[in-house]
Order: C-alpha cells, then structure tokens, then sequence
C-alpha cells in the first residue's frame, strides 16, 4: 500500500504561488510524476526543482476544489496509459511531483511527495494493467481559476476507477494460465516427468551449476516468477532497496532480505479422464481465471495482501531496531539460530513488528507448487542440486592427539579428506555434542609430523583445548553461500576436499533465490498441528499457537501414514488444496515423490527440508512430523517472513 508524507511546495512553486496570489498570473498544470528516487529522513524536499529519479510522465484526469484554496488532483499511476505509452521496466513508486507552468521560468516544479510506505510498480504483462488511483491535494491561490494541461491517456475518472478494481472478460480470456499435470501412481519425477500445460507449454527451465547462467523462460517471461525480486526489508515494513540497487545489501546492513512474492493465483485439483486416468493439476496465473484462487500464502482469514516477503535465508540470531527485544534475522554471512523452540521462533518473529510471523506451510505450498510448475518435476535433488545434505557426521572422526591452546584438531586422513575449506564445524565430546566449539570455519589442512596418516584440521575463532577422543563434525552451515550465483536457481559447483577430491552433497541449492530451500536444517513450520496424525492447519496468522486444535484451526480431511517412508502418494482436501501431505509411502529416491516422510503417534509440529546429514531423503517435501512443541536441536531452526497490508 502506497502511503505518502505530506507533500510540499517547492521554492519555484511558492514563488509561483506568490505571483498567482498577487494576480500576475494564474497557474496552469502541466503533469504529475513519479520516481523511484529515496529520501533520507528529514532531507529537505523544497528546494528541489526535479524529482531524483523520475520514471514516469502522468496525465492530470480531473480536479476538485475544496475550501476555496484546495485542489484534489486525480491521478493514475499505471503501467498503460495508452497502448502505445506502456511501463517496460517495473519500479518502486518513491517519490511524486506536480509541475505547473511560470510564466517568467517555464514548467517548473510545484510541489513534490515522498512514499514514507514505498510500492511496487510492474511492467506491463501485456493483459492487465495495474493501477493505483490516488488523489493529491495542493494549496492554491485560487483553485476555480485554476487550469489542466491534459496530455490523453485515461481521459475520463470513471474510466480509472473501473481500471483499477475489475478485470474484464475480455482480458480475462486472455490471462495466461501455467500449469502441469501428473498421473496419479505415475512412478518418475524428475525434470519434465509432469506434462506442462498451458502458457507452459514447450518451455524450458533449467537450473544452474556454478556462477554463470542459464536457459530458464520462466524466470524470463512468467509471473509471477518473473516479478520475484530479492529485497531489503526494515523491520517497520519499509522497503529500502532491490537486488541490483547501489544500496542493496546482502548482511543485513539495510534490513532483512527477503524474496518479493507478489499475488498470484492458483489451483490444484485431481481429475479422471475419460479412460478411467487420474490426474493430479496443478495451475498459476496472474488473475482469478478458471477457478483459479488467491494463494492461501496470500490469505489471511478474509484478507488478502497484494505481496508476501519469503525469507531467503536461515534464521539467525538478532536484537530488534531498538534493541530491546530479541529477534531472528534472515542475512548473509551468518551462523543460523537453532536449539529454540517453534513458540521461541514465533516469538522472535512477531518481536520485529506487526507484520512479521515465523515462516509458514502456506509458504512453503506455495513454493513447492511453483517449482512443480516451473521444472515439471519434484526430485529436486535432481534439479536443482543435493543441497547441503551428505556432510561428514561421524562419532569415530576423533582427535589423535591433546592439545591446548590450539587452533587445529589432528584426525586420521583418511577421515579429514570428508572436510572441506570453507565449512563449518563442531568439536566436543561426542557426536552432536558441541562443548568444545560450535561454527567454526575451517581454514586449512596441514598433513600432521607427530601423528602417522593424520591431518590437522585449522579452523577460525579463539584458541581451545582439544583432548585426545573429542570428536570433529559438521554442524549447520552459515548463510550466504548462493550470492555468489548469478542464476536464482540451482548451486555452486561441488567443493574440493584436502585430497583434491571433489565432494558432492555440500552445496547450499537456492530455488527462486531462497537459499537452503532444503537442506542444511530443518525448518519449522507454523499454521499447523498435529495430533495423533491428524492435521490442523490455520490461515490466521495472529492465532498461530502451539497444541492447539481449536477455533481457527481446522481439522485437514484425511490422516498421514502411520510409517516413515519415502513419499508415493500425496492426499487433497477440497477445502484446503493446497495443503499436501503424504498418504502412503513405499515410494524411493527417484520414484513417485523423491523425499522422505517420518512420523510418530505423539508428533505435534511439522518441519521440512532435512539438514546436513539427511542424504538423499532430503528434499522440499520432505516432511518430519514426529517431534512435539518441545523439540529443539542443533539441526532445527526457523526463518521470519513479512505480509503487505491486506488489499
């Protein structure tokens, strides 16, 4: 949502103002302007004779008068003023202008706006236009003598009001649908093992390995994947700056960076065709076509926001703006919280605003819906990467030889060729155990003179004791592996270990520029509880509880397994279709699903992903639902996200 500070005059319109006051002159409005330009707080906006960055020339539709001396111009800010004057290249609205003509110095600025909540215009998608109608009030002399430069476009307010708040028939037949659909039962999945449907129809998707780019259309061509952006988010909901933005700032520098999801549209149903075939469909669009509906990562009870925020990084550890309250972070370069509670992960979340909640299964549907659609497959170990998944975790990877004061462990070599320059590790008395250190960056590998076939591990930080038995591991790794990519969609090549080997598993995947979408740690999600298998999810953001099965809660229609398993069949509920959850296993690595579903009786909360040592059971749909509200480890963390205002 668009809020402006209050506009000003600028000099040369005062000026302007004073001549029209002393009857020199009246004053003739020549256009209004927007641009992306962004002010400090308190810098003084009077003396500018032009906005900073302006984007777009907007024709004035009607005026008002009020009081006299008070003119309400009407304005469109639109990506399609005619068919010819289109918008190319998306912005965010920051800032506004009203030029008038002096007679003595020409068109001139008169009076000048900033965003204080800033918003987002797109390119036109060549269907639907967007618009936002606002009204600008502006001190004149004498507001009857006041007069208009129209310069076409909309030409009548009726014609903005219908504009802005309907999609017609006619531009409904022509919104693009994407889809995919499956066999139910069908037993391949990956790349390309659904058939593409719709505007998704012959095109290609493909993930990247390494810095460089790839083929990908969608990313190219279809929302919403391709009005997805990286961005800096304050904990107040202001939007400081875009990926590709001098200020953009991957550590957090200008506030959390989170993915710009914005509205889309979305189906998934099951269908038998005519030969007695089911079907599993899957769709996104831009607009409400077809039974197409608002995403529920969108809805919250009766409201729907025009833009989700989705984290892209694993939750770290953090103090509020003001310092008082302790808030998890998603940034680069830092070691992810873990060993807290989902109620603790809720908590830090809501302690950065009102907008803000731990991430959600709505989210986490939603993405798992765009990536089928996208690659037309669900092995997204195959597709985009292992992920951080096959790092060494061992309890006989033990230190040969005491030493104090050290920086280095000294392991049999053929144990320390597992571990790579680069990684993160723990040290203590056992596996898992970390009494030692915790998140240390390993640095070097030195071949050992006092110990035979043995390696010296460096690592980072402060200097410890290691005593003969300590155990070396790979704990959770820290965030910002993927900056380095160019291509929003895949992993970095394999690392190499002491011996030159190249060692695969230990690359963070990133799908729409979300790192660790699987892998690494296991994720809390909230929205929902389990109870005896059973399922309760809730679209109700401020009633996110734990143990809780009531009231906003509502029970999902069907049970999961009662046995761990690699997934072969995912169940819907018509009141929830989004909502997918495993109704049997016996599936494998690369049939049916692709990823791992444990479960126990006394199971409450669900996580997903897998961590370091997952292997291949790891995976976006991957599902562990056998933990309680009291479960906190190494291996579990949480990630804020953040809402628009509801439309």
């Amino acid at each position: 949502m668009l809020i402006w500070n209050p506009s000003k005059l600028t000099t040369k319109g005062k000026a302007l103002l004073a001549k029209a006051q002393a009857g020199r002159c009246t004053i003739k409005i020549t256009k209004a302007q927007t641009g992306s330009g962004q002010y400090s707080s308190g810098e003084a906006t009077d003396t500018r004779t032009s906005l900073k960055t302006p984007v777009q020339a907007l024709p004035i539709h009607s005026k008002e008068i009020q009081n006299g001396s008070t003119l309400v111009l009407k304005v469109a800010i639109t990506n399609k003023t005619s068919d010819t004057d289109v918008l190319k290249s998306g912005y965010e609205i920051r800032e506004f202008g009203i030029f008038a003509q002096d007679p003595d110095d020409g068109e001139i600025l008169y009076s000048i706006a900033t965003a204080s909540t800033s918003d987002y215009m797109p390119a036109y998608n060549g269907v639907i236009p967007s618009v936002i109608s606002m009204s600008y009030y502006l001190e004149v002399a004498n507001a009857s003598s006041v007069t208009i430069v129209t310069a076409g476009g909309l030409a009548l307010q009726s014609d903005l009001e219908a504009l802005a708040d309907r999609v017609t028939i006619i531009e409904q037949a022509a919104v693009k649908k994407y889809g995919a659909r499956k066999k139910v039962g069908q037993q391949s999945c990956g790349a390309e093992s659904w058939e593409r449907l719709g505007g998704a129809a012959g095109l290609t998707a493909k993930a990247a390995v390494g810095t460089g780019d790839v083929q990908n259309d969608f990313m190219k061509s279809v929302y919403p994947y391709n009005a997805c952006r990286p961005c800096n988010i304050k904990e107040d909901g202001t939007m400081t700056a875009y990926l590709g933005d001098a200020n953009f700032s991957w550590d957090g520098s200008n506030g959390d960076v989170m993915l710009e999801m914005p509205l889309c549209y979305t189906s998934r149903y099951f269908e038998t065709d005519s030969d007695g075939v089911e079907w599993e469909y899957r769709w996104v669009s831009s607009a409400p076509v077809d039974g197409l509906h608002a995403n529920p990562a969108f809805t919250d009870g009766n409201n729907i926001s025009e833009k989700v925020y989705i984290p892209i990084f694993n939750g770290s550890a953090g103090k509020s703006d003001a310092g008082e309250k302790d808030v998890i972070r998603s940034i680069a370069g830092a070691t992810p919280l873990t060993e807290a509670t989902r109620a603790t992960f809720r908590t830090r979340s809501r302690n950065k605003g009102a907008n803000w909640q731990l991430d959600d299964v709505w989210n986490m549907f939603l993405l798992d819906h765009l990536f089928i659609i996208m690659f037309a497959g669900t092995q997204a170990q195959r597709i985009l990467g292992s992920g951080r998944t096959e790092f060494r975790e061992s309890g006989d990877d033990k230190a040969l030889k005491a030493k104090t004061g050290t920086n280095c462990i000294t392991i049999a070599s053929d144990r320390a060729a597992q571990f790579f320059v680069g990684q993160q590790i723990a040290i203590g008395t056992a596996l898992w155990n970390h009494s030692v250190l915790w998140g240390r960056t390993i640095t070097a590998f030195k071949a050992s003179t006092e110990v035979e076939a043995a390696t010296e591990i460096y690592f980072d930080g402060d200097p410890v004791d290691i005593a003969e038995g300590n155990v070396i591991w790979s704990c959770v790794q820290k965030t910002g592996e993927t900056t380095a990519m160019k291509c929003p969609n895949g992993c970095l090549e394999n690392p190499e270990g002491p011996t030159g080997a190249k060692l695969s598993g230990r690359r963070a995947v990133r799908f729409l520029w979300i790192e660790d979408w699987f892998g690494n740690m296991w994720q809390f999600r909230d929205g929902v509880n389990i109870k005896n298998r059973q399922h309760y999810c809730c679209n109700k953001r401020a009633s996110y509880a734990d143990d809780t099965y009531t009231g906003d809660y509502q029970k999902l229609g069907y049970t999961c397994p009662t046995s761990d398993g690699y997934i072969k069949k995912m169940r819907f509920d018509s009141l929830h279709p989004e909502y997918e959850l495993p109704v049997e296993v016996g599936g494998g690595v690369d049939s049916y699903n692709g990823d791992y579903y444990y479960q126990s009786e006394g199971g409450t909360l669900v996580f997903s992903g897998g961590n370091v040592n997952s292997g291949a059971s790891a995976g976006p749909f991957c599902r562990a639902c056998d933990c309680g509200t009291g479960n906190a480890n190494w291996a579990l963390g949480g990630r804020p996200h953040c809402r628009k205002a509801p439309i």
